[in-house]
């Protein structure tokens, strides 16, 4: 094997096949409403979780990640969208 396929097999990064049961970031919002909006989510059937987000700028936790299963994604955004 040479360098070049061996680094080419070191840097496979497997099958392009997305895993359904991944979890993904699918919104971003303020930390005040960050709980509130996960339970909201949750509440609707969606398995979603939530973290808090670090802001490198300010160096402060202002934001919370919202995150669901990937075949949950486009359901969860369109539902987020409905309670804007």
């Amino acid at each position: 094997m040479g360098l070049r396929a061996s680094l080419f097999k070191m840097l496979n990064r497997g099958s392009a096949e997305a895993d359904p049961d991944e979890v993904i970031e699918i919104a971003n919002v303020p930390l005040p409403s960050g709980p509130m909006t996960v339970a909201s989510l949750c509440r609707e059937g969606f398995d979603a979780v939530g973290v808090e987000a670090f802001s490198v700028t300010s160096k402060t936790l202002n934001r919370y990640s919202i995150m669901v299963p990937r075949r949950q994604a486009a359901d969860a955004t369109a539902k987020l969208d409905e309670f804007r």
